[in-house]
């Protein structure tokens, strides 16, 4: 049975996906740090899940909190469920929000990342997906959108989304053991 974790799994495209998930019988851990969204999703969330039956639990947490995300991942290995795969939905998301306060799109969207990737790295967890956003190939490129299109994002939202995905490139490149790493461009 898989363990996978889902960050940000309190927001729109999270929630949906975690009850897909909870349909198909996977254990699920959410966390969500409630920044673009509310305890009331959770709330909902667990009350559907009742009728699938599935394992479910959820910790509220900032992906900027290594120890956070150690213990989480630790905890996991202690009750004999480790984490196998990571869908990583967390984030700030707001492009005019990203034009008013950069720093805080780069802090939480990037080191956040880089943290969980870190924490991923040392307990062995090399299946990720990650929400990017077709804002990567900014406005100059017409939809429907191809992967081979340039990148050219244009506001600070759209300039982490690439560079994570840079860094995931990155990761995917450099280990002899590859990494699982799927990244969905999408509105």
């Amino acid at each position: 049975m898989h363990n996978i974790l889902v960050t940000g799994g309190a927001g729109y495209i999270g929630s949906h996906t975690v009850l897909s998930l909870l349909r198909k019988g996977y254990r699920l851990i959410i966390i969500d740090s409630f920044k673009n969204s509310s305890p009331k999703v959770i709330e909902r969330i667990k009350k559907i899940n009742q009728s699938f039956g599935s394992d479910l639990t959820f910790r509220r947490g900032d992906l900027r909190d290594k120890n956070f995300l150690n213990n989480l991942f630790q905890n996991s290995i202690d009750n004999l469920r480790p984490i196998d795969s990571v869908i990583h939905f967390s984030g700030l998301k707001s492009v005019a929000g990203s034009k008013k306060i950069p720093l805080d799109y780069w802090e939480v969207n990037v080191c956040g990342t880089i943290n969980l990737l870190m924490i991923m790295e040392k307990y062995n967890c090399r299946n990720l997906i990650f929400s990017s956003s077709a804002t990567v190939y900014g406005d100059k490129n017409v939809p429907p959108f191809k992967e081979t299109y340039t990148l050219n994002p244009i506001n600070p939202y759209a300039k982490t989304k690439e560079v994570i995905e840079k860094i995931l490139c990155d990761i995917y490149q450099s280990k002899k053991i590859k990494w699982n790493i799927t990244i969905l461009r999408y509105f």
